[in-house]
């Protein structure tokens, strides 16, 4: 029968201890590595801009549909309670909606395919 170690596996037996020191050893003899420069993660205004331009061309024609119907209906609420704050906020989400079908229709008019003037001519 083999000897096993410490954690039951073949071979001989393992001092923890004695592995420990010659690790320690290895490490004492592993030379420190130069810190490297602190960079920060910190959003510039450029990737703020550059992530929230590409949300906007990335909107979905569901989120589009939510807008519309949010803004009409705060629209016609606006009408009906005439108070200053709701019909604000009408107009900051109708400004949201009107910016976000452009962005939309700025994608699907680029993504669009088919014949048209600048098509690629092919050799048949």
């Amino acid at each position: 029968m083999e000897p096993t170690n410490d954690a039951g596996r073949a071979g001989p037996p393992t001092d923890v201890q004695a592995v420990q020191e010659a690790h320690a050893a290895q490490l004492a003899q592993v030379e420190p590595t130069p810190a490297a420069p602190v960079v920060s993660t910190a959003p510039t205004a450029a990737g703020m801009a550059r992530g929230a331009l590409t949300a906007l061309y990335e909107i979905r024609i569901h989120t589009v549909f939510v807008l519309v119907a949010a803004s009409l209906g705060l629209g016609l609420c606006a009408v009906q309670i005439e108070t200053g704050w709701v019909v604000g906020l009408f107009a900051v989400v109708w400004g949201v909606t009107v910016i976000a079908m452009i962005a939309l229709a700025a994608r699907m008019l680029e993504e669009r395919s088919g014949k048209g003037r600048h098509r690629r001519v092919t050799q048949s």
